[in-house]
């Protein structure tokens, strides 16, 4: 845009500044501002200088007039003056295919929950957003009782926001990089030992999550990725499981609903894994029971889900949440410790760690992206493996007495 001139001009008995516009296709016309001031002896001096602020205003950036701007900016200018609690809304709608429908509903979640009921009060504009700002939101986050992890969480949506807008070139930078990031107490999983896992097996009996809770602990899948296996995903000649589909709970018109996606969390989470004879053995004992659930209901059985192994004895599909309620209450009607449906997992994982396999064939059974991950999970449990490096410094510095 170039650079914005004008100069004095009287006018019944007043200064005005005249500024020199250029529209978007570069025609020359006046605006014509009034100054508030008197055109009297004197006066002059002190019209220029007020001339000289509005124009280095315009110049710098600060103030701008819409006949200098093509419709572009314009637009842009218009999303860097609205309030950040508006624009995070509308951010997240025009983001939403870019991110998992979980994901979606989460980020919906905490915008409704808090961002915009904060920043509504405080009616801040994009633009004016900085570190301060933020901070002093975090800060609002632990006076309201959450942690350093969901505090994280925060950040890391509005990062994602407001370099949405840098891209735009809406704003010049994004205000998160001045903020301090919350800091998280990191989150020390509970499991299960070889015993209680026994237990729990024992205790599953006749149990509606029988052969959810059995895949889960055998093969330390993730929640969406156990109601997610199919029958068509389980090669009986080559003895293998495939995890290619997942089941979620999504939000739709501000009902929940149950989806199935051949998408999942990671490239690494599409595996396939051994199809044990005793989890073999479990399937088709539960592959005769749908069969028959079928004869007994005839048409009153939901046949939707026919190919979904996790299915209820009316053949609906079993419900995310439904899962990890009922946990809850299997785990307290025979007295086990309680732990998460997803501490099943990690139960898994502790259970090949203690007894020897390492961290790069646990990170592929459990299907992480990356070695760090599992490496920072479960690193606190590997202790055993740490004995022997103690041995071997030792042997090598032995002074006989």
């Amino acid at each position: 845009m170039r650079t914005i001139t004008g100069r004095l001009a009287e006018k019944a008995g007043k200064w005005y500044a005249v500024i020199n516009l250029y529209t978007p296709e570069g025609k020359r016309k006046e605006k014509w501002m009034g100054l508030n001031l008197e055109a009297k002896k004197g006066s002059k001096t002190e019209a220029n200088a007020r001339l000289s602020e509005i124009l280095a205003e315009f110049n710098s950036g600060k103030a701008y007039l819409q006949e200098c701007l093509t419709p572009a900016e314009q637009q842009k200018r218009k999303v860097a003056d609205m309030p950040l609690h508006k624009y995070l809304m509308d951010w997240l709608e025009e983001y939403r295919y870019n991110i998992a429908p979980t994901t979606y509903s989460t980020y919906q979640g905490m915008i409704e929950a808090r961002l915009y009921p904060y920043f509504e009060e405080n009616q801040i504009s994009v633009k004016d957003v900085t570190g301060d700002e933020l901070n002093a939101y975090y800060n609002y986050l632990f006076e309201e009782g959450l942690s350093g992890c969901t505090a994280q969480k925060h950040h890391n949506l509005l990062h994602l926001a407001f370099k949405h807008a840098m891209k735009k070139r809406i704003i010049p930078f994004n205000p998160c990089d001045q903020a301090n990031r919350p800091k998280a107490v990191k989150y020390v999983a509970s499991y299960y030992n070889e015993t209680k896992l026994k237990e729990l097996l024992m205790a599953l009996r006749d149990d509606p999550l029988r052969i959810v809770v059995m895949l889960t602990i055998y093969y330390g899948v993730r929640r969406s990725e156990v109601l997610g296996i199919k029958w068509s995903a389980i090669d009986y000649d080559e003895e293998l499981i495939h995890l290619r589909h997942k089941v979620i709970e999504d939000k739709s018109n501000g009902k929940t609903v149950i989806r199935g996606m051949d998408i999942m969390k990671s490239k690494s989470s599409m595996r396939s894994l051994p199809l044990m004879t005793f989890i073999c053995e479990e399937l088709r004992k539960e592959k005769e029971r749908q069969e028959e659930m079928k004869k007994v209901l005839r048409s009153s059985y939901n046949r939707k889900y026919e190919d979904y192994v996790c299915v209820d004895s009316m053949g609906n599909l079993l419900k995310p949440n439904y899962v990890t309620n009922h946990f809850a209450v299997l785990l307290r009607r025979h007295g086990l410790d309680k732990i998460r449906f997803h501490d099943l997992r990690h139960s898994c994982a502790t259970l090949m760690l203690s007894n020897g396999e390492d961290m790069k064939k646990i990170q592929g059974w459990l299907g992480h992206s990356t070695i760090t991950i599992t490496a920072d999970t479960y690193a606190h449990l590997d202790a055993e493996s740490k004995r022997g490096s103690a041995s071997v410094i030792e042997n090598a510095l032995a002074i006989t007495a």
